[in-house]
Order: C-alpha cells, then sequence, then structure tokens
C-alpha cells in the first residue's frame, strides 16, 4: 500500500514514471541543451549539499524553470523534495523567496508550494493562501486540496513507489543526509516487486556520480540485514568502476 506523502505527490498532478519505463531512478539527468546559466542553476541543484548557496535561490529558480528543470520524467517529486530541504534550512526566507517566484508558471509555482507544505514551515499556510490569490481556478483547487492535508516529512517517509525515491534522492541533493539514502536501502529489503531492483540500480548510478553516496553505501554494508547487504554490495561494485573513470 502506498503511503500517504507518495499519495499526496500524486494526488496534486505530479505522475511519476514507472520503474519499468525508467529502471535507472536517481539524481537528475536532462534531456536540454542549457545556456551557460543554467547549467550553473543545475549544478547548483546537483552541488548544494556541498556547497549550500542560498542567496542564489530566486534566480537560479528561474533559470531552472526555463532549463526545463521542472519537466523531466519524475523530476516534479525530486523537486519537491529538494526545495522542501531548502525550505526547511531557511525558514526565515522562505516568504520573500515565494513572492519572488510568483512569476513562475503556474505548474512550477504549485511545486514550490508543495515543497513549502512539506517542510513544516510554521507559516506555510498563510504563504501558500497569499499564492492562492491571482491564478487560475485549477491551481487554487490544488493549494485547497493541499491545504486539507496534514504536511508529511519527506525524511520519514518510507520508500514505496518511484515517486517516494525521488522524493528521497531531491531531499538528499539539499542535506547530503544519510538518512535519505538509508531511506532508500531500506526498500532493498522491502520485497515490493520491482522496487528492490530499481533501487540497486539507482544506488550504483548515483554512487558512481556522488563520492558521498558511495561513502554511505560503503559504511552502511555492515549494518544491512544479509538480504540487504547482498544487493547493497553489487550495487556498490557496479558503481566503483564508473567512480574511477576520469571525468570528461
Amino acid at each position: 500500500m502506498k503511503t500517504y506523502l507518495t499519495l499526496f505527490v500524486a494526488s496534486l498532478g505530479f505522475a511519476s514514471v514507472s520503474f519499468a519505463n525508467q529502471p535507472h531512478r536517481g539524481l537528475p539527468t536532462y534531456e536540454v541543451t542549457a545556456s551557460a546559466n543554467e547549467a550553473e542553476a543545475l549544478k547548483w541543484v546537483y552541488t548544494y549539499y556541498q556547497n549550500p548557496r542560498p542567496a542564489e535561490f530566486a534566480r537560479n529558480v528561474h533559470l531552472l524553470s526555463q532549463a526545463g528543470y521542472f519537466e523531466q520524467a519524475g523530476q516534479p517529486a525530486q523537486a519537491i523534495g529538494f526545495f522542501s530541504q531548502v525550505f526547511a534550512q531557511n525558514a526565515e526566507l522562505v516568504n520573500f523567496w515565494m513572492a519572488e517566484t510568483r512569476s513562475l508558471p503556474e505548474k512550477h509555482q504549485r511545486i514550490l508550494a508543495s515543497a513549502l507544505w512539506l517542510s513544516g514551515n510554521p507559516r506555510g499556510e498563510a504563504i501558500i493562501r497569499r499564492q492562492m490569490t491571482g491564478v487560475s481556478e485549477a491551481v487554487r483547487t490544488d493549494l485547497a486540496a493541499l491545504l486539507e492535508k496534514k504536511p508529511a516529512a519527506v525524511a520519514t517517509s518510507p520508500v514505496d513507489s518511484p515517486t517516494a525515491m525521488d522524493l528521497q534522492w531531491g531531499a538528499f541533493l539539499a542535506t547530503g543526509s544519510e538518512l535519505h539514502i538509508t531511506n532508500i536501502l531500506a526498500s532493498l529489503g522491502s520485497g515490493q516487486r520491482g522496487i528492490a531492483e530499481s533501487a540497486r540500480l539507482s544506488l550504483a548510478l548515483n554512487a558512481a556520480e556522488h563520492p558521498r553516496v558511495l561513502e554511505i553505501c560503503r559504511a552502511q554494508l555492515d549494518k544491512q540485514p544479509n538480504e540487504v547487504r547482498l544487493l547493497l554490495k553489487a550495487a556498490i561494485n557496479d558503481a566503483q568502476p564508473a567512480a574511477r573513470q576520469p571525468s570528461s
């Protein structure tokens, strides 16, 4: 059975591609040709946990919107996970940020509003209600439905679907926290059809790209039950040759 948080994201229209169609789920890849500025904005997301730069929020969110960041398969959930943690880390700036991004397309504003709701900001409801002015009836309906649901923390949500995994990877990009990786590791032993193998492939892919992911996976080897350890070891073995390749 899907958890509340998975159903919450799906209820806002943020459908995720099935595991069968996208086996290598993980940190985002893009099919857009980005300008130099847009590429810098994408780098801001990829490396945020290594070098947080909240002062660049508004500029980069506008560039990400232009670059197609919010339009890629599975990306809305990753974006919600990422921005929920950036908002949680910078609660005092959120009101200003939401005002600065009112010119974004409505569906992108909706993603940010969803992230704000999941961030646990005590002023989130009031800020979102202000966002409901001057938008279409469809978006007002979505935001009203959002406010009827109790916020659920990404950090404590089990990985039981593609959407849930995307949320964790997005949150990891913002925090670098081991917790989001261990949440994904838990899905290796879940026994749910398709999830364990997709999680293994996702961990291998991202461990090859992010030394922090590989470090966490190695540290977790002796802490996991045997059925998880075997799949985790396979992910680490798959990641290590790619990780040693020089960057192009």
